[in-house]
């Protein structure tokens, strides 16, 4: 009863008073585990990385997507403190594997101490560069790949590179989709074309999200 109680005072406060653990990083200065409106969030300076607003836009994301195979692997670049994969298994219904690439591994320590999000019998967890992994990754294997890869509000310039998206055709199975978001309002440009001209040259088709101040990319194939 006594920690019931102590829970429902911890939470009444975070209404309040927003409660935070900063978290060192050498790749996300201001990381911090936030208590906030009643529940956990992972924040950077200047952005959400997971449980707060981006949840919101990855849940309004994968509506897009489609059913599609719950058992299916799928792959998570920029996998933060997991929110995605509680979305893919709790509100997915998601059984099957699912290979998540995590650059920050402070990031890899919080999702397991702070939101229980380990490895497991359907939870590969490889703390490295994802587009370093990415070359490494089998050809065909995944219906579904999330890439969510920013640092604090900036995104990665490899997106933009050719071969990075060659890749990504690579890995993805036919039929299958890219759920990209880019946290911006701008179109992003991939070998100095805009990746809706750019991407149907690789046998993709691209749709286009507006989600509050983000934009998502979805490709499929």
């Amino acid at each position: 009863m006594m920690n019931k109680l102590l829970t429902s005072l911890h939470n009444w406060i975070s209404y309040a008073l927003p409660l935070a653990r900063r978290v060192p990083s050498r790749y996300s200065p201001g990381l911090v585990v936030r208590q906030y409106q009643g529940r956990k969030v992972l924040d950077t300076r200047f952005a959400n990385y997971s449980y707060g607003p981006l949840q919101q836009v990855l849940r309004y994301a994968l509506l897009h997507v489609g059913a599609g195979s719950p058992a299916a692997p799928v792959l998570v670049l920029g996998m933060g403190g997991g929110g995605i994969i509680q979305l893919l298994r709790q509100e997915r219904g998601h059984t099957g594997p699912i290979t998540a690439v995590e650059l920050d591994p402070a990031v890899v320590e919080v999702a397991a101490t702070e939101f229980n999000i380990r490895p497991d019998a359907t939870l590969d967890i490889v703390c490295a560069d994802a587009f370093a992994w990415l070359p490494t990754a089998p050809t065909a294997a995944y219906e579904l790949v999330v890439v969510d890869v920013f640092l604090d509000l900036l995104l990665p310039p490899a997106l933009s590179e050719p071969g990075c998206w060659q890749h990504l055709r690579r890995v993805l199975r036919p039929g299958g989709t890219v759920v990209l978001n880019t946290l911006l309002q701008v179109p992003l440009y991939i070998g100095g074309q805009p990746a809706p001209e750019y991407l149907p040259g690789l046998g993709l088709q691209v749709k286009e999200l507006e989600v509050e101040y983000n934009l998502v990319l979805i490709a499929r194939g």
